[in-house]
């Protein structure tokens, strides 16, 4: 079953007499229980994929369109996300799908305490009395490994590291055991240490209360420390899917392989680091054909004059790229 089908999702943002195209036509599911990543660059569409799944973004600037997104809820109702209107989807968020979101200084309220905020989940959504909500609150901070919950509770964000204010958002998403958690970067701005704390706490909370997990990242590590699923995602567009072992040892996108031939090797002493030529294309000002032409060393005059359609290659994946069959790659 799965809990999230998007079908045909479109994104665009209105900018004076243009219009931007963030998201073309993507299509995601993510099973139950299962762990999906979506990876890909800065500026791929990754993160406004998962803020319109949440409904997150305004109309205007933004224009959402889909063929089908839909959400299965814990008792089995399926719920159309497009025809949802807000005060339904302020429930949704909170009881059944969940965001972690990459930057914890952005969303949390600054002139309230960490008790507080925690203890409006509570509140608002399970209808306790402020003195429950407060032993609840510090019953979560503990299930995510924070030090002395009951002094914290009464502390504001100023006062708390970037780790632990991530971990804030996690005891928050995690409150109602949604049956979906999105995870966007929520590493970004942690050390090493704390990324690999952070990440070990989300797939316990995930394993724990059983739920659905969509990763979004740049980072192939995290892909393969976190997935079991991925969608590799450039310009706003899917170019690649398959499972994590699939992906990383036998990638077929050009694109993919760039990145997977970024990652240095640790055992191996290296002059210089690989690096992917150019930049992402801003979205007003893609290329014709496909979308990663300018970037790629494979590419062909009839890559820069059509845009390759997601080939299914008839063992579980899907590739854009008109040469992912060929051995193009070792000539």
């Amino acid at each position: 079953m799965n809990v999230l089908e998007i079908k045909n999702l479109k994104v665009l943002f209105r900018t004076g007499e243009h219009f931007v195209r963030a998201v073309e036509g993507v299509d995601i599911t993510v099973g139950e229980g299962e762990r999906v990543a979506i990876v890909g660059e800065s500026g791929c569409g990754k993160s406004v994929t998962s803020l319109a799944c949440m409904r997150l973004l305004n109309t205007p600037p933004a224009y959402i369109a889909a063929d089908a997104l839909r959400f299965t809820a814990k008792d089995g109702t399926v719920h159309d996300l497009m025809q949802k209107p807000e005060n339904e989807m302020l429930a949704l968020r909170a009881e059944e799908m969940a965001m972690i979101f990459q930057d914890p200084s952005t969303f949390l309220n600054p002139v309230m305490t960490i008790g507080e905020q925690l203890d409006e989940v509570f509140i608002y959504h399970m209808n306790m009395k402020p003195k429950q909500a407060r032993a609840r609150s510090i019953e979560m901070m503990k299930k995510v490994g924070i030090p002395d919950p009951a002094m914290r509770a009464q502390q504001y964000p100023h006062e708390l590291s970037g780790g632990l204010k991530q971990r804030i958002l996690i005891a928050m998403a995690t409150s109602c055991s949604p049956r979906l958690l999105i995870a966007d970067e929520p590493t970004t701005a942690l050390d090493v240490t704390i990324q690999a704390q952070i990440l070990g706490l989300i797939r316990e909370r995930c394993e724990k209360e059983r739920m659905s997990l969509l990763m979004i990242t740049h980072d192939l590590g995290v892909v393969r420390e976190m997935a079991e699923r991925v969608y590799v995602m450039y310009c706003g567009k899917i170019v690649e899917t398959g499972t994590v072992d699939e992906i990383l040892s036998a990638p077929k996108h050009p694109y993919t392989k760039a990145l997977i031939d970024t990652i240095p090797d640790m055992e191996e002493k290296v002059d210089r680091f690989v690096q992917i030529p150019h930049n992402v294309p801003h979205p007003m000002h893609k290329p014709e054909g496909c979308y990663f032409s300018n970037r790629c060393a494979y590419c062909t005059a009839l890559c820069r004059k059509k845009q390759p359609p997601l080939f299914d290659r008839g063992d579980g994946r899907l590739v854009r790229c008109y040469y992912q069959t060929e051995e193009l790659w070792e000539k």
